[in-house]
């Protein structure tokens, strides 16, 4: 288990020491289903796919209705949802109301174990992909 990594070469054109560097740059790895993490589950536990899938769509129903409602939700071991949104400044306090907000959305603050878990990791140079010229 690790996470891999190419080294690049990035024009900067910011900051205080612009000009071509050197930087890594994370090679994503795949996608994995909710599928694929049902049947895992099925296959250590005596809890069936089915069961799984239904009982992962109904708790996200209950998480939806809470972050509806403003609230955050702790979602286990896992971390925190919880509703935002962004609003553009007003020069006087009459002039903010509900018309000012210009986007609600969802922050995602993940646990501290998952934080130490995730900071144990090995970050590996995958050195079959070098990458040539600028990025």
């Amino acid at each position: 288990m690790a996470i891999k990594y190419v080294r690049v070469k990035r024009l900067i054109q910011v900051g205080a020491n612009p000009g071509q560097k050197y930087l890594a740059r994370q090679i994503k790895g795949k996608t994995i289903s909710f599928d694929q993490i049902a049947e895992r589950v099925q296959a250590h536990s005596s809890i069936t796919k089915a069961d799984v899938y239904a009982s992962f769509m109904q708790s996200l129903e209950e998480v939806l209705e809470e972050l509806m409602e403003g609230n955050s939700v702790q979602l286990a071991e896992y971390g925190t949802i919880y509703p935002t949104f962004t609003a553009k400044a007003m020069d006087a306090l009459e002039d903010v109301d509900a018309s000012t907000i210009s986007s609600a959305n969802l922050r995602f603050l993940f646990s501290k174990m998952m934080r130490e878990k995730m900071k144990a990791v090995p970050i590996l140079l995958d050195k079959s992909q070098e990458i040539k010229g600028l990025q």
